[in-house]
């Protein structure tokens, strides 16, 4: 019977150890609050720039969120601003300007105003710059040709890259003065009524990274061409 005094009274002490510091770890827990988790935003949609970047993402219906905080390059650049209550559920949009050429990864949070932090929204992107701009080519030429009785000169176009926006080509008119035309990248053809019979063509396109994109991007140069006369 003392052997199972002794071994009741030992469960009894270790259940009122184990019970004392379940209770204690809660009161820890109750002293700290619950973590609270602000509603994250949703769906950026990214359009690259020139050494810059425009964010818009969807904001959370939570109605505690009062900041964001978006972080990239490893958390050692951030960029924060006030979320304004009417737009609670809507878009919210940012220019992150400058932001040199490459590819970055971030990390953006929402925040209440006692500083509670969301689970975090990871995007890429990339902007773009001199690098991507120097290595653009015009859209080229197919052929030209030149109708002497009715004086005009006709260009067909080569099929465009497909973020190609305008082809700018100059040319010398019948005054001798420097003119130029835009052409549209669906255009298959360009007719010059004015061109000064054996002078040269020059051209250079302009070019989007994407469609999204908010810039545009023009090759270095000029290519010419001289048109050969039947």
């Amino acid at each position: 019977m003392n052997i199972v005094n002794r071994l009741a009274a030992y469960l009894i002490f270790i259940s009122g150890v184990t019970s004392c510091t379940d209770w204690d770890d809660f009161k820890k827990y109750q002293q700290g609050g619950e973590i609270v988790y602000p509603g994250r935003g949703d769906t950026v949609l990214i359009a690259s720039g020139r050494d810059r970047m425009q964010l818009k993402w969807l904001l959370s219906g939570d109605p505690s969120v009062s900041k964001f905080k978006l972080f990239w390059n490893n958390k050692a650049d951030s960029l924060e601003g006030t979320v304004p209550a009417d737009l609670i559920g809507d878009t919210l949009g940012v220019m992150i300007d400058p932001l040199p050429e490459g590819s970055y990864n971030f990390e953006m949070f929402s925040l209440d105003a006692k500083g509670n932090k969301s689970v975090p929204l990871r995007f890429n992107g990339r902007t773009f710059g001199a690098t991507y701009e120097s290595g653009l080519l015009n859209r080229s030429i197919g052929s030209t040709a030149y109708d002497d009785s009715l004086k005009v000169l006709e260009v067909l176009w080569n099929e465009p890259d497909t973020v190609n926006i305008a082809t700018e080509l100059r040319y010398i008119g019948t005054d001798s003065k420097t003119k130029s035309v835009t052409v549209a990248p669906e255009a298959t053809s360009s007719q010059i009524k004015d061109w000064k019979p054996g002078s040269i063509l020059s051209y250079r396109s302009t070019f989007k990274p994407n469609r999204k994109a908010i810039d545009a991007f023009t090759a270095p140069k000029f290519d010419t061409l001289s048109v050969r006369l039947k």
